[in-house]
């Protein structure tokens, strides 16, 4: 089973470069090799923040556990302290709704992330309506639906509700929609509350150097 080890925060004001020079030569390398696959880096450019968010992947939660437990990921998150503001991470894992072949980095693709909590007593029709409504729906409008998380361990909304786009065009043009307005009408009066949604641009330091070192492979 995935587990998914989501990292928000801001970067501090004046820190900007030396903050891009740790990521990339320090804190990313460190958690790859305790075991924490990074397989994204947003920025948050519609919605509450903190505006950064760090996606990291286990396979399961011990080995997380065990990464999280290690003198390396104290070390380097004491540094990353150095460099940021307003920092907090939550553990997630699948919701089992979405079907989910393995999950990578999608390099270059933006995200709509939608976040709620389930209204008590209303599990089973909320799952028919996310299987056979809410999730065609949002396909047929160009966002691919990635993948549903529940929080297990960090502060709610406990649902996340993950799909991508090409680019923010493609995202805007699909929420600007009355199929999309009637969707989301629905999920907001009859199954969950507290909803609230973000736009993630690509910040570059994940999913670049993954396609150089990808397209040099085959040099």
């Amino acid at each position: 089973m995935a587990v998914l080890f989501n990292q928000h925060w801001d970067i501090a004001p004046g820190k900007q470069e030396a903050y891009s020079d740790f990521l990339m030569s320090y804190y990313n390398p460190t958690l790859e090799k305790i075991g924490i696959k990074l397989v994204g880096g947003y920025y948050v450019t519609v919605g509450m923040g903190p505006r950064i968010i760090a996606v990291g992947l286990a396979q399961n939660l011990n080995e997380l556990e065990e990464a999280l437990a290690s003198a390396d990921y104290e070390e380097v998150t004491n540094r990353l302290m150095e460099f940021v503001t307003h920092y907090h991470s939550k553990i997630l894992i699948p919701t089992g709704r979405v079907k989910m072949d393995g999950y990578k980095i999608q390099t270059g693709l933006w995200k709509f992330n939608q976040y709620w909590n389930l209204l008590p007593g209303m599990e089973q029709q909320y799952t028919e309506f996310v299987t056979g409504d809410y999730i065609p729906t949002l396909e047929k409008l160009g966002l691919i639906v990635t993948a549903g998380w529940r929080v297990v361990v960090g502060s709610g909304p406990y649902i996340l509700a993950e799909s991508s786009a090409a680019n923010l065009v493609d995202i805007a043009r699909a929420i600007d929609t009355d199929e999309f307005r009637r969707v989301i009408r629905k999920l907001k009066s009859m199954y969950v509350t507290d909803y609230h949604s973000r736009i993630l641009a690509p910040t570059g330091r994940i999913d670049l150097p993954y396609f150089m070192k990808e397209m040099m492979a085959h040099f």
